[in-house]
């Protein structure tokens, strides 16, 4: 007889293709800290009464959620973002009990037993911790949520169930299933603090670039930004190797015949070199960043999103220290260049550049 529920001896393969889908992932992730984390699989009656008894109330202040929920169903409420008006526990914290909290007109509902959550707070929840994800991809992901075809029989299993109009909940099956294998809000927690940090690597890398681009657009182009690279790792004269290399500079670069020990030549000249540098060094955070997001993701990924979470739960080959020291590491460096960036403003450059050309055109470089 063939197998119609979901089964780890059988579908094992089947759920690490859905969690390693990274649209489907964490559709059926957050589901899952709801039920688990966030009302401990509603086997706690008393999570279930302080949640609903805050429901009914006309107006929901600060001070009722102090009253009626536990603490780590607050944490985790605001970690999800179901209070719209606060981003964060110390945001929570520093406000007065009297603060009118808002939690959307549409809520989390427990009907007969089951946790149902509306399709817009899913979306909200997980554009919270992941900026990237779509609402198409995300309607498209609940679509095919509903209906996976089984790889080893006729059936068609539901991974995530519709109840009424947009309202979704978690297949009982793939929740203990998914249940055996670790603490999945940490792998979440160890993932988001990931994004978070190359989020603002990030942002410190494009403003680097940008002001590059302010001396030429040319040193960003992807063939020159290798040659400048190349020629830092040789430590050779940058401008004459890309000379060298027939990479067709505009007049400013032609620094031959320049007087080096004009202060505006030595200005331009050194903060072109240390941007040069930044974005050198970036790179090399960006490739071990990369390495790190291989835990679970990426081309050259070492394991299924599965495995990510076990390994986390437990510790296993000391990936969450690996990750965190990794982490300190590279913040320290981050934070080393946004120190020297931050001196520097878009309209400074523009006009170290503006002066450096006139200078040019009105002393012949002498």
């Amino acid at each position: 007889m063939e197998h119609k529920n979901l089964l780890i001896e059988y579908d094992k393969n089947l759920i690490n293709k859905i969690l390693d889908d990274i649209d489907m992932r964490y559709i059926v992730l957050f589901l899952y800290v709801v039920r688990n984390d966030l009302f401990e699989d509603l086997n706690d009656q008393d999570i279930i009464d302080s949640y609903q008894r805050v429901l009914i109330l006309d107006e929901v202040f600060k001070g009722n959620l102090l009253s009626f929920w536990k603490e780590t169903f607050l944490d985790i409420a605001i970690d999800l973002g179901l209070i719209r008006n606060i981003r964060s526990l110390m945001e929570f914290e520093a406000k007065n009990e009297d603060f009118i909290v808002k939690l959307g007109e549409e809520t989390i509902k427990i009907e007969q037993n089951t946790i149902i959550i509306s399709d817009e707070i899913i979306f909200l929840m997980i554009k919270k911790k992941f900026k990237f994800l779509t609402k198409r991809n995300f309607n498209l992901a609940l679509t095919r949520l509903k209906g996976v075809r089984c790889e080893k029989s006729s059936a068609i299993h539901p991974f995530i169930f519709e109840i009424g109009e947009n309202n979704y909940s978690l297949s009982d099956d793939l929740y203990y299933i998914l249940d055996q294998f670790g603490n999945v809000y940490q792998a979440i927690k160890m993932e988001t603090t990931i994004e978070a940090f190359y989020g603002r690597f990030k942002e410190i890398k494009d403003k680097v670039e940008e002001f590059i681009n302010i001396f030429d657009p040319l040193l960003n182009t992807k063939n020159v930004v290798k040659k400048i690279n190349k020629a830092i790792e040789e430590n050779k004269n940058i401008i004459k190797y890309l000379k060298d290399e027939k990479v067709k500079l505009s007049d400013k670069f032609d620094v031959d015949d320049i007087n080096k020990d004009v202060p505006i030549y030595n200005d331009w000249n050194s903060k072109l070199l240390q941007l040069f540098k930044f974005r050198f060094q970036m790179e090399k955070i960006n490739d071990r960043l990369s390495e790190i997001k291989s835990y679970y993701s990426g081309k050259n990924k070492k394991n299924t999103y599965m495995k990510f979470i076990e390994k986390v739960s437990f510790n296993e080959d000391d990936i969450v220290d690996k990750i965190q020291e990794e982490l300190i590491s590279l913040r320290k460096e981050i934070v080393e260049i946004n120190n020297e960036i931050s001196k520097l403003t878009k309209k400074d450059v523009k006009l170290l550049n503006l002066d450096y050309e006139r200078f040019i055109i009105t002393s012949g470089g002498d």
